[in-house]
């Protein structure tokens, strides 16, 4: 009976050891994604018709899961031009330029329009950062 109680203490130790704290190694990511729009510049001015061409570039520490950008109109409409899953497939999304033209109607109505670029990453955290132009007549 004495040597199924030293196994069992024995089997309890290695268990204690195997349980090594791990707990140390993990870093939580609480860092929201960086955002910076390059065109177009804030109070730009468009006539109806124009195409915007807009630039930005998104970067995380830890990695981004999704970019979305609307376009809010004068009327307080929001559309979404760009919703992109980032591919997680070499670990490379830790950066993402966006480059798209956006086409104004060409009877898009006059006033402030807001461009609004939102990011996720990989925990959940989000950015957001917006550029105002505005629409008037020639």
């Amino acid at each position: 009976m004495k040597k199924l109680n030293w196994l069992f203490l024995l089997c309890l130790s290695f268990a204690f050891v195997a349980c090594d704290d791990d707990d140390e190694d993990v870093n939580l990511d609480i860092t929201a994604p960086t955002i910076t729009i390059s065109s177009p510049t804030e109070n730009a001015v468009y006539a109806p018709g124009d195409e915007v061409v807009f630039r930005a570039n998104v970067t995380d520490d830890q990695g981004l899961e999704n970019i979305k950008v609307f376009v809010t109109n004068p009327t307080g409409s929001t559309s979404e031009i760009e919703d992109d899953d980032i591919s997680d497939f070499l670990n490379d999304n830790r950066q993402k330029s966006l480059d798209l033209n956006v086409s104004l109607p060409a009877d898009a109505p006059e006033g402030a329009y807001i461009m609004t670029v939102e990011a996720t990453d990989e925990q959940g955290n989000t950015a957001e950062e917006s550029v105002t132009i505005s629409v008037a007549l020639p």
